[in-house]
């Protein structure tokens, strides 16, 4: 246990200083006008944010590549679904990003997972999906790990936790761990609104009167940008690929639903 706390004590320096580096990143990109190249439109950012997660789809079909090892048959059968069906999964998840009222980064991971996974189990034979399926659990074991890691460094900074303490949180949060409270990794980095919600009576018997009532205050942060850098990207025209083969049906992202409405006359 001490070598994890070394861990996290290196962990902690290490996230603080990637914290302010992207704070200040975001408030930039944010208060910056957008630069207009002459000859092409401004790019609209829900179209960025389709194309992020089109790398996502294009990330898993890369993973079931390797993992699953489909034949050609089957590859063309799921470039050609998930060309034909991406958009339609997305809609949904990609209008939540911009909801007013919806901070932090929508789960467009688990959004792309979860699809893949149902696509793979009817295209794939039961034992490539068995594979993808593993993938999978196995990815959110590591997520625990990480998520868990920096939810206990963000309360050793906000409470000042004795080693003693960390201990006892560490085996609480382990018990406790719930798979939706990984949304995104990103998001924990920055706002600590969007951490888990610790309930304060798991803590009653670990904590001091003064370390409860530090939890029970979360500082609001700014809105993060909708559109967030820590996607892959795929251009809306680039034809999903696994190994050497393409999709052959190209599906027209259509945005008619997103164009200013006329104004209603009145009669």
């Amino acid at each position: 246990m001490k070598s994890f706390r070394l861990v996290l004590s290196v962990f902690s320096t290490w996230i603080g200083e990637c914290a302010t580096h992207r704070a200040f990143a975001q408030q930039d990109a944010i208060r910056a006008t957008p630069k207009v190249v002459l000859g092409q439109p401004a790019l609209n950012p829900k179209d960025a944010v389709y194309r992020q997660v089109r790398g996502l789809f294009q990330n898993e079909l890369n993973v079931i590549y390797t993992v699953c090892e489909p034949d050609a048959v089957r590859s063309q059968q799921l470039v050609n679904t998930v060309e034909e069906q991406w958009l339609i999964k997305s809609r949904r998840e990609v209008a939540k990003r911009f909801a007013p009222h919806v901070y932090g980064t929508v789960d467009l991971d688990g959004l792309v997972e979860r699809t893949m996974q149902t696509w793979v189990s009817e295209l794939l034979t039961k034992e490539q999906a068995s594979l993808y399926d593993a993938e999978l659990a196995d990815r959110m074991t590591y997520r625990r790990r990480a998520l868990i890691s920096k939810m206990l460094i963000w309360l050793q900074q906000k409470l000042q936790l004795s080693a003693d303490q960390m201990d006892k949180v560490q085996e609480v949060l382990e018990a406790k761990w719930k798979d939706r409270w990984f949304r995104s990794i990103e998001a924990t980095f920055d706002n600590e609104s969007l951490f888990p919600e610790v309930n304060p009576s798991w803590l009653d018997t670990i904590l001091t009167s003064a370390q409860r009532n530090a939890l029970a205050i979360r500082v609001p942060q700014s809105r993060i940008a909708a559109v967030s850098q820590e996607y892959p990207s795929l251009d809306l025209n680039t034809p999903f690929r696994i190994g050497d083969i393409e999709s052959s049906t190209q599906v027209k992202l259509d945005l008619e639903d997103d164009k200013p409405k006329p104004p209603v006359l009145e009669r």
